[in-house]
């Protein structure tokens, strides 16, 4: 890893669907120098794949929340972790030290899509959960650098 291998992962991060021309062209190299570097790097695993970001409220999803989750001593947490990746209205799952043992981001369609996820969760062994509505975000696409 080197600084132009930085910039080729910012630009990345950014636009996944670059050119190896324009990428070249940014960091000043060829672009068959340019796909040699970015083959190296999916081949050590720096690059670990690509995909498209999609808003959900664009699929009717628009209710945007976190949902704080503390189970109860009897739920296995694996268990637990494979039932709540079955819910359509979750998005990630986050598992944490300090008072809650997981936060989960979801993207509800209404308050009442809501409503059903978070019961969905409490049955699957949450001792119990606080929801916080999301207002406003804002995503910063950055390379790990």
């Amino acid at each position: 890893m080197d600084e132009i291998d930085d910039r080729i992962l910012s630009i990345l991060t950014t636009n996944g669907r670059a050119s190896f021309a324009a990428i070249g062209a940014e960091v000043g190299l060829s672009p068959h120098g340019t796909a040699a570097r970015i083959r190296r790097l999916e081949r050590d695993n720096v690059i670990t794949g690509y995909s498209a970001r999609i808003d959900p409220a664009g699929v009717g999803r628009s209710l945007d929340a976190f949902i704080d989750i503390r189970l109860l001593p009897t739920t296995d947490p694996e268990d637990f972790e494979r039932r709540v990746a079955k819910l359509t209205s979750v998005r990630e799952l986050a598992f944490l030290t300090g008072r809650f043992d997981y936060q989960l981001r979801v993207a509800c369609r209404d308050a009442e899509d809501l409503n059903d996820t978070v019961r969905a969760i409490r049955q699957g062994g949450a001792a119990g959960t606080e929801t916080r509505i999301v207002l406003r975000s804002a995503r910063f696409e950055r390379a790990p650098v």
